[in-house]
C-alpha cells in the first residue's frame, strides 16, 4: 500500500534519542526542572542539619553555663555565643521551612480554600508574597552588612566580625527567594516535602 508507517519509528527513536523533535526538547525542560528542585532540596536539607546543629550547640552551651553558675562562676562568651547559634539556626531553617510550606500558613485559609486548583493558587500567593518580604529584608540587610564590613564591627565578647554574621543572614535569604522561584517555576507551586 501507499501508506508509509516508517515516521513514527522515526519519531520514537528521536524522541528516545534526544534528537531535535519537540518531545525530547520537552523531556529535558522536564528534567532541567527536577533537577533545579532536587539541588534546592539538598541545599536545604544542608542548611537545615547545620541548623539543627546549631540548636544543638546552644542547648549544650546553655546547660553548661548554668551548671557552672552554681559554682559561682559563669562564661560570658558562651552566652554571645549562644545567642548568634539560636538566631543563625532560625536563618538556616528559612529554606527548609519555605521549601516544605511549614512557613506562613494560616490555617484558617488553608482549610477553606478546597481542591488542589485551590492550594495551588494559594501556594503562588504565599510565594509571591514571601518573594517580596525576601527581597526588602535583602535588600536592607545588604546595606547593614556592607557597612559592618566597611565599620569593622566586631561582637563585643567574641570579636566575630558581624558583616559574617549577617553575611550568613543573607545567604539563607538569598537560598530561600531561590527556593520559592524553584517552587513556583519548575514545582508548579506545589512544595516539596520529599527527603534530599
Amino acid at each position: 500500500s501507499s501508506w508509509d508507517s516508517s515516521p513514527i519509528p522515526e519519531f520514537a527513536a528521536t524522541a528516545s534519542t534526544g534528537g531535535d523533535g519537540c518531545v525530547p526538547a520537552l523531556l529535558k525542560g522536564e528534567q532541567v526542572m527536577q533537577v533545579c528542585v532536587k539541588i534546592t532540596r539538598y541545599v536545604r536539607t544542608f542548611l537545615f542539619s547545620i541548623s539543627a546543629l546549631l540548636i544543638a550547640v546552644a542547648t549544650a552551651l546553655a546547660t553548661l553555663n548554668a551548671i557552672v553558675r552554681f559554682a559561682g562562676k559563669g562564661f560570658t562568651w558562651s552566652e554571645e555565643l549562644c545567642s548568634y547559634c539560636i538566631v543563625l539556626m532560625v536563618y538556616l531553617a528559612i529554606p527548609y521551612l519555605e521549601g516544605a510550606g511549614d512557613q506562613l500558613c494560616i490555617s484558617a485559609i488553608d482549610l477553606w480554600v478546597k481542591g488542589k486548583t485551590g492550594q495551588r493558587i494559594l501556594n503562588y500567593i504565599r510565594g509571591i508574597i514571601t518573594s517580596v518580604i525576601m527581597v526588602v529584608l535583602g535588600y536592607h540587610g545588604l546595606d547593614v552588612m556592607m557597612k559592618a564590613f566597611k565599620r569593622n564591627q566586631v561582637t563585643y565578647v567574641l570579636q566575630m566580625p558581624k558583616g559574617v554574621l549577617y553575611a550568613i543572614a543573607m545567604i539563607c535569604i538569598v537560598v530561600a527567594l531561590v527556593v520559592w522561584v524553584v517552587l513556583m517555576l519548575c514545582n508548579k507551586g506545589d512544595f516539596d516535602h520529599d527527603n534530599a
